[in-house]
């Protein structure tokens, strides 16, 4: 019954706050789906003092939505703000989006998933796994730089990973992928100017997951010759 009044209420929350700023949302999510990065900034630097406060907004939503990539938003946050306060805003605004997802994901599915996880050894190992050594995995998720946010988070949610890990592994494991993407996000729209720094980026982030797709082959090669 508790979960039940409890979608209500998120229903009733997300309805209103909608119909409250329905323009708002609509007029976001055309310049979202263009990926528009100049434009977004525009737009957010019209709200003058409450704009940080609508990017982290636009931060929550973009978690669950887990359709936009926060490249971005992280990109516009730099162009308006400059790039320290943009890493700052857009690093605060992914921390909250993850935390709400977290423990909205967690009270209204944990419960659910649970029942499933019961009845498979595997995911009961996965779970116990989860328990154990949640920091860690959720860390190495977390650090890269085009992991889908959203889905790290409910995955994370509905394991039995501790809150304490959960907030840890993603206040330190989001700041090095958020530097990236607030880089990345304004220098595409200033190429001419930090072409360099671009470039470097993206090797960097190229470089990051052909070390991870080395690293597991070379894991699989060596289980298949013991």
């Amino acid at each position: 019954m508790a979960r039940f009044f409890g979608w209500l209420f998120l229903i009733f929350l997300l309805g209103a706050t909608y119909f409250w700023q329905p323009d708002f949302f609509q007029h976001s999510y055309s310049i979202l789906k263009h990926g528009d990065i100049v434009s977004l900034a525009e737009y957010l630097r019209s709200f003058g003092a409450w704009s940080i406060v609508v990017t982290i907004i636009l931060f929550i939503v973009m978690t669950f939505t887990i359709v936009f990539p926060f490249m971005i938003l992280s990109g516009a946050a730099g162009i308006i703000y400059g790039l320290f306060w943009g890493v700052v805003i857009s690093w605060t605004g992914e921390v909250i989006g993850a935390v709400v997802m977290f423990i909205f994901a967690r009270y209204f599915f944990r419960q659910i998933i649970a029942g499933w996880i019961t009845k498979s050894k595997y995911l009961k190992q996965v779970d116990d796994y989860s328990a154990a050594n949640g920091f860690k995995a959720l860390l190495i998720a977390r650090l890269l730089p085009l992991a889908p946010s959203g889905i790290i988070t409910a995955v994370a949610a509905i394991s039995r990973i501790s809150f304490k890990d959960f907030m840890l592994a993603t206040i330190f494991g989001k700041l090095p992928p958020v530097i990236i993407k607030v880089l990345i996000g304004h220098d595409i729209v200033f190429a001419g100017e930090n072409m360099t720094r671009l470039i470097v980026l993206v090797i960097v982030v190229i470089g990051v997951y052909v070390g991870l797709w080395w690293y597991k082959r070379h894991k699989d090669q060596n289980k298949v010759k013991y």
